[in-house]
């Protein structure tokens, strides 16, 4: 992994950054599936590069109104497409360089995302997410609401597939009791198998708390995929 760079431009309030991560993926069986998140990245609440390490379970259940089948950015395996996922993990991040006197976090999160089909293949998606956060050397509790919707399409030859996708995510704080900060994001991903895919995107956050309240970031991403032995075959096509 390479460290984030950050280019700030005080006269137009804008900072722009580069957000390498590193994405791992298990699947125990069709429905459950482990994985673990590792961005640098540099949030608001740290003036230096930070480290950010995820664990989570998934839980997808439910058809869809329609048949769908596709790889998706997080399956990278043609499978028919389950209505809903619940999702839990836990997050613990700090500041690179000063050993995390500049920023520590702790946090906890729970999302539920619902998937619908659309015509022409494309799929539109709402998530909701909470996150409780304890942040800084002093463990501050404060918590987060947050909302997103997405839209995606599969474009496939052969085995090689491309996900391009969009979506807009507004942050509700209780810190300051209001939405603090929009998240847009534009990207795609690329893959030619079942075991690794490579993802990028431009994100556009809007953060009035912090002094450069303009973010761009150009965030790399690598997917790797496992899945456990003997799971069921039936529930892929490929």
């Amino acid at each position: 992994m390479s460290l984030s760079a950050s280019i700030t431009s005080s006269a137009q309030n804008t900072s722009v950054e580069f957000w390498p991560e590193t994405d791992i993926w298990y699947r125990l069986n069709p429905s459950w599936r482990l994985s673990a998140f590792m961005p640098f990245t540099k949030y608001h609440e740290s003036a230096t590069r930070d480290f950010n390490i995820y664990l989570q379970i998934d839980y997808a259940f439910g058809p869809t109104r329609t048949p769908f089948f596709n790889r998706r950015m997080d399956e990278n395996k043609e499978q028919k497409l389950k209505g809903w996922l619940a999702r839990g993990g836990y997050m613990t991040g700090w500041s690179l360089y000063d050993l995390g006197e500049t920023y520590t976090e702790d946090m906890l999160f729970a999302e539920i995302h619902k998937r619908i089909p659309l015509k022409g293949e494309v799929l539109f998606s709402h998530r909701i997410r909470s996150d409780t956060r304890w942040i800084g050397q002093d463990a501050k509790f404060s918590y987060r609401l947050r909302y997103r919707i997405m839209i995606e399409k599969e474009f496939t030859a052969g085995r090689t597939a491309i996900i391009p996708y969009i979506n807009v995510e507004p942050f509700w704080d209780s810190r300051y009791s209001k939405v603090i900060k929009t998240r847009a994001i534009g990207g795609a991903t690329f893959s030619r198998g079942p075991r690794v895919a490579f993802e990028g995107n431009v994100t556009y956050q809007y953060d009035e708390s912090y002094d450069t309240p303009h973010l761009f970031a150009l965030n790399e991403i690598l997917h790797l995929f496992f899945e456990r032995r003997h799971t069921n075959a039936s529930a892929y096509t490929h």
